[in-house]
């Protein structure tokens, strides 16, 4: 069973192969170029005062480098597409699951060794490239983040271990859909939609909750003090209003909608911009405070892990209802 799955997929895992291994000269190169114009860069700004010149080198280098960061972001979809969607959905066309079952392969196994057959190798080969990312992203995409650290959602989708967990996910998610869709529907538009809601989805709207925030107030310095004391750019997920500590709440103060609507009325606001006050002022009079809410660096390696277990979770869940769906199917 494993032998024919082999046989069957070995051309499309070459290919993948050979992605992977170029992705990684390009990150080889990316990084040697970054790293050469910065020397050249740092060394004209000391001696002939010319840091301009940089500004049409590394612009250049940073595309450059932004087309690998596409590159490793569609891995995992690509995986899905082309091991993950036809792994059932093409045995089911071709009638071919029916002379495994015949040759007495139960349902289940038959699914498991053709998914195992093509998981195992997705994993090692995630594994392998895991630590080329994390150097590369480390050396070149957190200068660029300004310098951030990876905690920055555009590095967390393609550095750490969530690569990996994705792509298995990918893998198996894919390989659902060519189960359930079969010839109702197209699995590869269906696979294409699933994994680009959760792969959007995931960086902008959960990821930021799977660790607590750092919750810093907004004010001239309280920012600046804030990244210094880290050493290191912190991920601003959002802005917003919360009560001032120590304020009593008694009941006829505002509710946050009632405050912004007061302080930003036609009555109020000209006295603002008159009188100099800050705009955040009627705020901290009625009990609000701005702030602004981060995740530190620190967060890193909890947020990789946490997401990591909620992908290895949702696989096996998925696997769970593809071997259930398959032992229901009419032979």
């Amino acid at each position: 069973m494993i032998w024919i799955t082999w046989r069957r997929y070995r051309v499309r895992l070459i290919m993948l192969a050979l992605y992977v291994v170029a992705l990684i000269v390009f990150m080889v190169l990316t990084e040697h170029s970054f790293h050469s114009a910065t020397a050249g860069c740092q060394q004209l700004k000391v001696i002939l005062n010319e840091g301009r010149q940089c500004n049409t080198v590394l612009p250049g280098i940073e595309s450059k480098a932004s087309y690998v960061a596409v590159g490793l972001g569609i891995l995992p979809l690509l995986i899905g597409l082309v091991l993950g969607t036809p792994m059932v959905a093409s045995e089911f066309a071709g009638k071919t699951n029916r002379l495994a079952w015949l040759q007495g392969i139960t349902r289940t196994r038959w699914l498991l060794a053709t998914w195992l057959t093509l998981a195992i190798p997705t994993v090692v080969a995630m594994s392998l490239l895991a630590p080329v990312v994390q150097w590369w992203a480390t050396h070149t995409q957190s200068t660029f983040s300004l310098g951030g650290d990876l905690i920055q959602p555009a590095q967390m989708v393609i550095s750490g271990v969530d690569p990996i967990a994705l792509a298995l996910l990918a893998l198996t998610f894919a390989m659902f859909v060519g189960i359930v869709c079969r010839r109702i529907v197209s699995p590869y538009a269906t696979s294409v939609i699933g994994l680009g809601l959760v792969m959007t989805l995931m960086p902008t709207e959960v990821l930021s909750s799977l660790a607590s925030k750092v919750v810093v107030p907004n004010r001239l310095n309280g920012i600046a003090t804030f990244r210094r004391s880290l050493g290191q750019l912190p991920w601003l997920v959002r802005g917003g209003y919360r009560r001032l500590p120590g304020f009593r709440v008694g009941p006829h103060a505002f509710s946050l909608s009632h405050t912004v609507r007061f302080c930003t009325n036609s009555a109020y606001w000209p006295n603002v911009v008159v009188n100099g006050n800050e705009p955040t002022s009627c705020f901290t009079k009625h009990g609000w405070q701005s702030v602004e809410f981060y995740q530190p660096a620190s967060h890193y390696w909890i947020l990789q892990w946490r997401e990591a277990g909620l992908y290895a979770g949702a696989v096996l869940i998925i696997l769970g209802l593809s071997v259930w769906a398959v032992r229901r199917w009419r032979a």
